[in-house]
């Protein structure tokens, strides 16, 4: 038997405090030395932190509207001017000068506008019944045109206003509220929407010393609308060489370069490693879990600069233009042990050894071309909204293909109704035609019911067709152009046919056919509001477009016995 038998070992501590494990201090000084020479720390780097930087930067301002969001230009579009919601329009603003009218003491001036410009029901009133046609004609009653009468010439207005009793006040209240009124209603052609294309094409220029250099934003379905939304489409003839030599030649310029000396700020970020030895990292961000196939290059790049070059990257303000191109010249830098650096372009860079051609590219516009004229990439900054809100939808259109039909349909869902909100087309057309009484057969159920024929299932009358047809005979390009149902001649009612401000059944109506793919296209209309950097508020009433989810079947058919 041993003497000694052991039961448990316990660590004991004469003092409570926590300072000398956080120490974490070795006994082996050589090991610590070893690791030195394991990691590389001999080779003698020079780890020098930048303590000034100056950057010479040259700034055009593109021919953009100034005061005014990059979305509110584009995507601003007039309000609808018939059927139920250009009835709604027009009593809106009626409300409004009725409103300043009677403010100032003008209470005959809105009887004369009534009736000078009386506002009649439309001929085709989408709304679902009895509630929607009784708001359409109390709409009508008690109000009047107010489109017309902003559109009115002067003289017309003053022969209306001629047995007022101070018609130079109520004038000038009339003129002021045009004003309003065609500022709210948006322009009356939108050059930027393309109705073929179902989409916004903008495009903007900024004058250079080499000449102007363009920009284009293809393909703008609504939304927010930032620098990566456009292209250089063209540049100057002198920015088109290939690049011949790091760092760049400056050749003369008629624009003033600006130079901006800064303190640099070290890059902070969420998640990025900890510099002290007991700091704990943001458990939010995990880089660490970051999944990626081998065709997210660039997913990997942001993890590789977040873990490895944490402390490499630094932050020098400049203070830019809203509206503006921005290319840097020069980047000087001065480290902590004196030694003064130029940080040439890594675009540049790159596209010497590549000799022009370069194989990468990461935030830059599309179609930009570094040369010795022209050595970075320009910077845009869009005249964009950060944040805005989003109305209620108003209308919408789904353009879908029916293969068994060999048509696309354009299915009006949503359409503006005479209150000023969306109506359902389905629910106003079955609140118009109530279902019919039964007949005597369906009464009696001995009876045996006949099986009925019908020679044909139409589809729903807020169905609306587009037929193929080529743009020029000798071209294999194809658009579909909207048509007309025979059936709707015999459906009573004025509820048949587009009602929708998008497929206006005033005019013709085409769309090419790409634009409706196999799984089709959904067209928004609704109002938008937002906060501009200067204080200002700006609404608009936009479009947009997003892919819908599968074909659809409009159930027509031929020749058809139904089961009683």
């Amino acid at each position: 038997m041993s003497l000694f038998e052991w039961t448990r070992v316990e660590a004991t501590t004469r003092a409570i405090g926590l300072s000398d494990g956080l120490e974490a201090r070795i006994a082996d000084g050589l090991w610590m030395l070893a690791r030195q020479w394991q990691v590389g720390e001999f080779h003698g780097d020079d780890a020098a932190q930048p303590a000034a930087v100056r950057t010479t930067f040259r700034s055009v301002a593109a021919d953009l509207p100034a005061g005014t969001p990059l979305e509110a230009v584009v995507e601003s579009m007039h309000e609808p001017d018939s059927g139920a919601a250009g009835l709604y329009a027009a009593a809106r603003g009626a409300r409004r000068l009725i409103w300043l009218l009677r403010r100032a003491g003008l209470d005959d001036a809105v009887v004369a506008l009534v009736d000078a410009f009386p506002l009649g029901l439309p001929t085709s009133l989408v709304a679902v019944a009895p509630l929607g046609t009784a708001t359409a004609r109390l709409l009508a009653r008690r109000g009047f045109d107010a489109v017309a009468v902003a559109a009115a010439a002067p003289a017309r207005i003053a022969a209306a206003m001629s047995d007022v009793a101070s018609p130079e006040r109520a004038l000038a209240v009339i003129d002021e509220w045009s004003d309003w009124l065609r500022a709210r209603s948006g322009p009356q052609q939108n050059p930027a929407w393309d109705d073929e294309h179902l989409e916004y094409s903008l495009r903007a220029s900024a004058p250079t010393n080499a000449g102007p250099i363009a920009l284009k934003a293809p393909e703008h379905t609504g939304g927010h609308l930032d620098w990566y939304s456009f292209d250089v489409v063209s540049q100057p003839a002198s920015t088109a060489r290939t690049p011949a030599a790091v760092p760049p030649r400056r050749p003369a310029r008629r624009q003033p370069d600006r130079s901006v000396g800064a303190l640099p700020t070290p890059v902070r970020y969420h998640g990025m490693p900890a510099a002290r030895w007991w700091e704990f990292e943001d458990r939010r961000v995990h880089f660490g879990g970051i999944e990626a196939g081998p065709g997210d290059l660039s997913r990997l790049l942001v993890a590789e600069f977040a873990t490895s070059y944490s402390d490499d990257w630094f932050v020098v303000p400049v203070r830019l233009s809203v509206g503006s191109l921005t290319e840097v010249m020069t980047v000087r830098v001065v480290d902590n042990f004196g030694g003064r650096s130029h940080i040439a372009s890594t675009a540049m860079h790159d596209a010497v050894q590549s000799g022009g051609q370069r194989p990468w590219r990461l935030f830059e516009l599309t179609g930009d071309e570094v040369s010795d004229g022209h050595p970075s990439p320009w910077l845009f900054m869009a005249p964009s909204v950060t944040g805005d809100i989003a109305g209620p939808v108003l209308e919408r259109v789904s353009l879908a293909r029916d293969e068994g039909a060999n048509l696309v349909w354009g299915i009006e869902k949503l359409v503006e109704g005479p209150a000023g909100r969306s109506v359902e087309r389905a629910d106003a057309w079955h609140s118009s035609h109530p279902d019919p009484p039964p007949d005597a057969a369906a009464a009696n159920p001995a009876a045996d019911p006949p099986w009925p024929y019908r020679l044909e299932a139409p589809a729903p009358p807020w169905w609306i067709p587009f037929v193929a047809e080529r743009v020029r005979a000798d071209l294999p390009d194809v658009r579909l152009r909207r048509a007309r149902m025979q059936s709707w001649q015999l459906l009573r009612g004025g509820q048949v046919g587009p009602q929708s401000e998008l497929l206006d059944a005033r005019r013709p109506r085409w769309v090419y056919e790409e634009e409706v793919p196999a799984s089709g296209v959904l067209i928004e209309r609704r109002w938008r509001f937002a906060r501009w950097h200067d204080g200002s508020f700006h609404l608009w009433l936009e479009r947009t477009k997003r892919p819908r989810r599968g074909e659809r079947s409009s159930g027509v058919r031929w020749d058809l016995i139904d089961a009683p």
